[in-house]
């Protein structure tokens, strides 16, 4: 049935071979005018990922969250002579000439008057933030022993230099009650894991030589075109830096565009180099000229393909298109095997008509692999699907319908390819040691397959180039850090709401995983609820009875140093003032609370409280380690909206979901090659000849990779997939072949 209708229309395209080529030429004609209206989307991260709640979530966090945004560019001085001045200029200067619509908010340190500003506030609202303990604790300072030995070392503090500036300090706080909520400043300060010192309001190395600017960029790190023109611009203002200063930049961009560029500069390598060779084989080899129709078939269906998958699609990915054009290329075979089979032929249709057949279910057996890409959850596979697709169905169509029409006829046999092939027909290719060879191999092999490992760590198969990695070590060696933590998210429409999560969240993750190793903001600010609860107490707290105890014990200590009667009357006005304020009239903390913007300066708060266009996030941070994962992970499931972003959580789960693809995308490739074959031949035997070559490929390619110490990625896994399709097609040839109807060519076109 298959062949009376292959070769009717045959007969119909070889009777109207003027139209037929006609209609070719007006579609590739519009096709080229449509390619300049095709749209093409720069995220190929978003392409490669699959479909998933934890993914999903993490890549949204990379995209709009203000941490992962963030912009690092760390100045070196490589000249022995130049000093810490003329470094502090040049970072000043530097951020000053940064792109405002790329970077809108630069930093390159605290400014003393904005940290004394953010501490005077955090004082003012000190009753807030002192927590029930932290009111024991307190109680538990109000003795003789206690009382004695801070005022001793306040006197000692005070007999230095600087003890001048210690005076107002410590007469309005003589018991040290800001060092409660320092402490707690310091642990949120330190989360960032680097070791900054501040100098001049710049952060500085500890060894004087490195100064650190940190920029936010408007620019998600997921998108590559827009990551491309900001590491452009930024490299731009660096070129303005003097010679005896070096930079590195550090930003999750870099990865970004270093990853794309490599793709493509693979695909344009492995294209040109697959072109060149071909161009060879078609000169050197088969020495005809309209050889070159073959190598131009799959480039007029990669044409169409482009527009039709646009068509179907919408915006397409860059490396849908790249990856898929390099695949579309082994589409060549099958106009290869069709010009093998009209070449020099007088009356060329009986030979096509013989090879229709075996190319078409070689080409259906092709797409049956790629079928099975659809039922992948990564988004780039069900469109390179489509793309592959077309392609090879436009190719095929054209090699068996129209390449044959515009052969030139050559030589009836005379020519050296055409003896070449003469040979290579008759030749008894196989034989008894090859078969043993081939046994023996394939035994050794199938034993190291089963060994082969799937790769779960998606840092390995990062194409990032050396000097963005060498930059980030010598980063790391400057400034310390430590490795990327992991972040619990709370998310939610309404601030106040948002705070009493982040808070239970916090107390509960404590209990887990110890205060030491969990940095929240809740440590220092509550959700208005228990700052209100926290100011009650602290009103409760302070009665007349334990204010004069207090007051007893520091006039009698005090005696001791010298302190005069009056020399603590601030620290009881500011109980005094404390208790007859509502809590709420005070300055708030954060800018949140304030209702400001964001500020100028890149602040602390910022790192933990973001305003989102769907409410409010929250962040808190922890080490990236299986136990803390899961002991964390456990507490987030109790609560709706919120999630965790671990690369380790992220790692597995992309290994997971693209090893469960796989496995579903092999079985169903292997069981529609077998189908097909089957149909090809419609005869069992035949069929298990003809999957000698792919079931072959798939054991030495695991077998090789496992000795070569490869692994199965989601990057490799594609290769892998089509080795079944392509070593199908040469099974079915080959067999077919061996039926002995006719001579077509098949040996020297494969």
């Amino acid at each position: 049935m298959f062949d009376k209708y292959a070769c009717l229309l045959y007969d119909y395209a070889a009777k109207n071979k003027r139209l037929v080529q006609s209609v070719l030429l007006l579609l590739i004609i519009i096709s080229l005018a449509c390619l300049f209206s095709v749209k093409y989307e720069s995220n190929m991260m978003e392409h490669m990922l699959p479909k998933n709640k934890v993914i999903s979530q993490s890549m949204e966090f990379f995209r709009n969250s203000n941490i992962a945004g963030k912009v690092i560019v760390s100045l070196e001085l490589t000249a022995p002579e130049k000093n810490e001045n003329d470094l502090l200029r040049e970072i000043d200067l530097l951020a000053g000439s940064l792109d405002k619509s790329l970077f809108p908010q630069v930093t390159v340190g605290i400014s003393e008057a904005a940290f004394a500003k953010d501490i005077d506030v955090m004082f003012k609202n000190l009753p807030e933030m002192i927590s029930e303990k932290e009111l024991s604790q307190i109680d538990s300072w109000i003795n003789q022993d206690y009382i004695s030995q801070k005022l001793h070392g306040a006197y000692l503090q005070l007999l230095k230099p600087q003890g001048i500036l210690l005076g107002s300090m410590l007469r309005s706080d003589p018991l040290g009650l800001r060092l409660l909520v320092l402490e707690k400043l310091k642990s949120l300060s330190s989360s960032t894991g680097y070791d900054v010192e501040i100098k001049d309001g710049h952060f500085v190395s500890r060894d004087g030589r490195h100064a650190m600017l940190i920029a936010k960029a408007v620019i998600p790190i997921t998108d590559t075109e827009g990551g491309k023109r900001m590491i452009a611009s930024l490299k731009k203002s660096l070129k303005t830096l003097p010679g005896y200063i070096r930079a590195d930049i550090i930003c999750g961009h870099a990865h970004t565009v270093s990853n794309e560029k490599l793709i493509k500069r693979d695909i344009a390598f492995i294209s040109i180099v697959a072109a060149v060779v071909l161009i060879l084989l078609y000169v050197f080899i088969i020495r005809d000229f309209s050889a070159a129709l073959i190598f131009l078939t799959p480039v007029a269906a990669i044409l169409f393909s482009i527009n039709l998958s646009y068509f179907f699609l919408g915006n397409l990915s860059y490396w849908v298109i790249g990856l898929g054009s390099t695949v579309a290329g082994i589409t060549i075979d099958y106009g290869t095997h069709v010009y093998f089979a009209a070449r020099g032929k007088d009356d060329p249709a009986p030979f096509v008509k013989h090879v229709i057949k075996p190319v078409s279910f070689g080409a259906f057996t092709t797409i049956a692999i790629f079928i099975s890409f659809f039922f992948s959850d990564i988004k780039g596979y069900n469109q390179l699907a489509v793309f592959t697709i077309i392609s090879i169905i436009l190719s095929t169509i054209i090699s068996i319908f129209v390449l044959p029409h515009i052969i030139i006829r050559t030589g009836n046999g005379t020519s050296f390819t055409d003896r070449t092939a003469e040979r290579l027909e008759k030749r008894n290719l196989s034989s008894g040691l090859t078969i043993l060879f081939w046994f023996f191999l394939t035994l050794v092999l199938a034993y190291f397959s089963v060994h082969v490992g799937f790769e779960k760590d998606i840092k390995k198969i990062d194409g990032t180039e050396k000097d963005i990695i060498q930059a980030e070590e010598r980063f790391q060696k400057t400034w310390g850090g430590e490795e990327t933590p992991a972040v619990l998210v709370v998310n939610s429409k309404d601030y106040e709401d948002a705070l009493e999560i982040n808070e239970k969240i916090y107390k509960e993750g404590v209990q887990a995983i110890g205060a030491e190793h969990f940095t929240s903001m809740a440590s220092l600010w509550q959700s208005e609820k228990t700052r209100k609860e926290n100011f009650e107490r602290w009103k409760n707290f302070w009665t007349e009875e334990r204010k004069q105890k207090l007051r007893k014990l520091l006039l009698q200590e005090g005696k001791k140093y010298n302190f005069s009667k009056k020399a603590f009357d601030p620290f009881f006005i500011s109980l005094k003032e404390y208790s007859g304020n509502d809590p709420f009239n005070n300055t708030p903390l954060t800018p949140l609370d304030r209702g400001e913007s964001p500020p100028a300066d890149i602040n602390l708060f910022e790192r933990f409280i973001q305003k989102t266009n769907d409410g409010y996030r929250l962040v808190s941070f922890f080490p990236d380690t299986k136990g803390y994962v899961d002991s964390m992970n456990k507490i987030s499931s109790r609560y709706p909206d919120t999630y965790l972003v671990s690369a380790a959580v992220l790692s597995n789960t992309l290994s997971e979901v693209v090893s469960k693809d796989l496995k579903l995308m092999t079985w169903i490739a292997a069981i529609s090659v077998i189908a097909l074959t089957y149909l090809c031949f419609l005869n069992f035997k035949e069929t298990l000849i003809a999957l000698v070559p792919p079931l072959t490929s798939i054991v030495w390619l695991f077998g090789l990779m496992s000795l070569f110490g490869l692994s199965i990625n989601a990057a490799n896994m594609i290769a892998g997939v089509l080795a079944i399709g392509l070593a199908s097609d040469y099974g079915i040839f080959m067999t077919y072949r061996s039926r002995g109807e006719m001579k077509t060519g098949t040996v020297l076109a494969i």
